[in-house]
């Protein structure tokens, strides 16, 4: 039995053998990896923040009952600042996914745009439109990609005014201080910085309607404001409690761009009498729109400043004139029909965004034109001066990114003596509230979105 069994013992042990060498010689599996999980970016949750700015009013006084027909154009500007408080809600399961954010807001701030104006040639009447502060509450809905929101907003706004008709002749003056109610819409960009923590530019313009008839006793002057509207550029800090935010991708700012920019103006125009023949001035403002292209130029130094040039030139649509509000015989008005900008700029990233800073050169091209019972007068020109301000460029997609930007631009005063027509003495200054569209060349090596 032994020896029957010896062998084919021997045979199984041959083969056990021989399938193991076999095995031995067969390559090693690669061990499996998984690939690490997406970076979580989470927009919902509530949040609380504050916010600096700068502030423009444009607000327009006539007389209701029509015995005096031109108008007092007011434009102010200054410094805004305040709090902040929301809730975001990131939409899941919804078209396009999850990139949709929904959200209510509200802030209220000091907000300064006080300027007193003398009327043209009637030292009897000074008038001034101040604001103290600014409150809104509004809905946003935007479009989130990773670290990264674009959106719009729009709803309720209040504006805490006072509005002034005074005589520097007889120091007899007439006011009202109130708060008045309108409504509020604008765009805005924020970003992610980590920790819960959310960096934002918004544009916001505010119309909160007319406002009372003021008369003067001591000169019978009736003035009534029947508008006060407002723009505003807000540069603003958020945490927020709920938001989830991952590792940020760096991205590659070097290189060429291109891109397409557009937004609001506030033109505003002070007409003086450079001979000093007339007192006071006679103001020219409006909302206007422009929109073009813009080129520039970015570099890196090192992993966090971003420095660059950047030129653009856009149709600028911009147009309106005036008639003194006690002498109505004396009409200015202007033209815009295009404006350029070569800026330097100077940034941080914090790798999906850059806050950026800039400054440089700015041209106006416009028409002025000036009536008055000797004649009429005109003259086209090309007006040179600075712009400064400031923004922040978010990655929007691959290698499109997106800008919310302010430009103050002030492109200098010019004095105009017309034989037989008068004398006029213009300062120009326009703001600029931008939205821009940019496709940069580089691609994204350092690992953009």
């Amino acid at each position: 039995m032994h020896l029957k069994l010896s062998p084919l013992v021997a045979a199984a042990i041959a083969i056990a053998v021989a399938q193991s060498a076999s095995a031995a010689d067969l390559p090693a599996k690669a061990p499996v990896y998984k690939a690490p999980p997406a970076p979580v970016f989470d927009w919902t949750g509530f949040y609380l923040g504050g916010y600096v700015g700068v502030a423009a009013s444009q607000s327009r006084g006539f007389d209701p009952t029509l015995t005096s027909i031109g108008t007092l154009e007011h434009t102010g500007y200054g410094f805004t600042g305040g709090g902040t408080i929301g809730y975001n809600w990131q939409l899941g399961n919804a078209l396009f996914g999850n990139k949709w954010v929904v959200g209510v807001e509200g802030d209220i701030g000091y907000f300064d745009t006080s300027h007193s104006v003398s009327d043209f040639n009637t030292p009897g009447l000074t008038y001034n439109s101040k604001t103290s502060w600014l409150g809104t509450a509004r809905a946003r809905v935007g479009w989130a990609d990773g670290p990264n929101l674009g959106y719009v907003t729009g709803g309720y706004a209040a504006v805490n005014l006072k509005d002034s008709n005074f005589n520097p002749v007889t120091g007899v003056g007439v006011s009202e201080s109130q708060t008045r109610s309108g409504w509020a819409i604008g765009t805005g960009t924020e970003t992610m910085l980590g920790g819960g923590w959310s960096a934002k530019a918004e544009s916001l313009y505010v119309d909160v309607g007319r406002g009372d008839t003021l008369t003067n006793p001591s000169s019978g002057l009736i003035v009534q404001t029947d508008r006060h509207q407002y723009q505003t550029q807000r540069f603003g800090l958020n945490y927020s409690f709920g938001a989830k935010t991952g590792p940020l991708p760096q991205t590659n700012w070097n290189g060429l761009y291109v891109g397409a920019v557009a937004g609001t103006t506030l033109a505003s125009i002070r007409t003086t009498d450079p001979t000093g023949g007339s007192s006071g001035e006679i103001g020219n403002n409006d909302t206007g729109f422009f929109g073009g292209g813009q080129l520039g130029y970015s570099a890196m130094l090192g992993s966090r400043i971003v420095v660059g040039l950047e030129g653009d030139i856009s149709y600028f649509s911009s147009k309106h004139s005036n008639y003194n509000y006690a002498d109505p015989t004396v009409l200015t008005g202007f033209d815009a029909s295009w404006i350029a900008t070569a800026r330097a700029r100077l940034g941080y990233s914090t790798g999906p965004a850059v806050l950026y800073a800039t400054g440089g050169g700015a041209w106006v091209n416009l028409t002025e034109s000036l009536v008055t019972p000797a004649g009429v007068a005109s003259a086209s020109k090309t007006l040179n001066g600075w712009a400064i301000g400031g923004g922040i460029e978010t990655v929007f997609s691959g290698n499109w990114s997106m800008k919310s930007e302010y430009l103050l631009i002030d492109v200098g005063r010019v004095d105009a003596v017309v034989p037989a027509v008068g004398a006029i003495s213009a300062d120009h200054t326009f703001h600029l509230f931008r939205t821009a569209l940019v496709y940069r060349f580089s691609g994204n090596p350092l690992g953009g979105l």
